[in-house]
């Protein structure tokens, strides 16, 4: 840019852009400040309790935020144990139904199962070596 004005802000980023044919001259009148040099002083000398304070608060606020989260999956733990419950007591009703229906007959009932253990062993390869 060769004739022309950019105004950024203290974190970088463009706020306007301007271009001219013909520019001549610009002018800067900075503004009053709006603290005296003594109030300057008085804030730096208390800087350390404004910093406290301001600690404080994002303390209190990150606390804050922290329960909520703890009440939310505490509230979703909640609401998984009653399902999980009301699945429960289905179960148990199907399996009470199932039971009327066969007459008794626990199909679930590990007693009611034979079980074997069958163990089957077979050479897949074998190998002859000499050893002198």
């Amino acid at each position: 840019m060769d004739n022309g004005n950019i105004l950024w802000t203290f974190q970088g980023k463009q706020l306007s852009q301007s271009s001219f044919e013909a520019f001549y001259q610009f002018m800067w009148c900075p503004r009053e400040r709006l603290t005296s040099k003594e109030e300057i002083v008085v804030i730096a000398h208390n800087m350390k309790n404004y910093e406290k304070q301001f600690n404080a608060f994002d303390e209190a606020k990150k606390q804050k935020l922290q329960l909520q989260e703890t009440k939310g999956k505490c509230k979703n733990c909640a609401e998984f144990r009653a399902v999980m419950a009301r699945l429960g007591e289905w179960r148990a009703r199907q399996k009470q139904e199932r039971m009327e229906l066969l007459g008794g007959y626990d199909s679930e009932d590990k007693q009611n199962f034979l079980t074997k253990e069958v163990t089957i062993e077979m050479v897949l390869n074998t190998k002859d070596d000499l050893v002198y």
